[in-house]
């Protein structure tokens, strides 16, 4: 049974994690661009091209900041762009309708404690206005990407959150890359908020790490 069910059952307070988690549910600088006749002789995707910013997206030094609003209906949020990395990130039904605000980086400017082992290749801070509850289904389609990424290559989704004070570290769970237009897409992360209840405002945060660092998959 997934961990997020368990928490629906006896900790109301812990299942607000789950709507923040990339794997709560099933577990307890660019790099210099590739010679373009290299790159058109093997196939791979233009490094030289960068996922485009997302519209209304402010840019800061080290961190690139964007509100949106999760639908009742589901949908996708855009990525906001920095250090080469961006895409969209689909999410479940959330209701009611939810105020986000997303701050995401390539370094850890923010001082976050590092959840995996080695550094992080991106952080995604995640702040909700109000509570609300998420269904049970995502479009399967978006992620995060970049020319960074590797398809092929497994990639390893860690998060903590706060809620009434009280921070709780979870996930993790790893994700294969597969092929994207701006380089590798790591997908599935959006599936994970799936069954998530938030009983009241909450921030959190997610890091990706290379490689695969748990056996369970998101």
């Amino acid at each position: 049974m997934p961990v997020a069910r368990l928490f629906v059952r006896s900790v109301p307070l812990l299942l607000a994690i789950a709507a923040l988690s990339a794997c709560a549910q099933h577990e307890g600088t660019t790099l210099p661009a590739t010679p373009l006749a290299v790159q058109n002789s093997v196939g791979v995707p233009n490094a030289t091209a960068t996922p485009p910013p997302c519209k209304g997206q402010k840019n800061g030094k080290t961190f690139a900041s964007l509100n949106v609003t999760l639908s009742s209906k589901g949908g996708a949020f855009c990525v906001p762009a920095i250090g080469g990395f961006g895409g969209t990130i689909s999410y479940p039904k959330a209701k009611p309708a939810v105020k986000v605000a997303l701050i995401s980086s390539s370094t850890n400017y923010k001082k976050l404690p590092e959840l995996g082992t080695g550094t992080a290749i991106f952080y995604l801070q995640m702040t909700l206005a109000t509570g609300t509850t998420f269904g049970n289904a995502i479009r399967p389609t978006g992620g995060l990407t970049a020319a960074t990424i590797s398809s092929g290559k497994p990639y390893t989704v860690y998060g903590q959150a706060t809620v009434s004070g009280q921070k709780i570290t979870f996930g993790p769970c790893y994700s294969v890359a597969t092929k994207g237009k701006y380089g590798g897409v790591v997908g599935a992360i959006g599936a994970l908020l799936e069954y998530g209840a938030v009983p009241t405002k909450a921030a959190g945060f997610l890091e990706v790490y290379s490689g695969k660092q748990t056996a369970t998959q998101c």
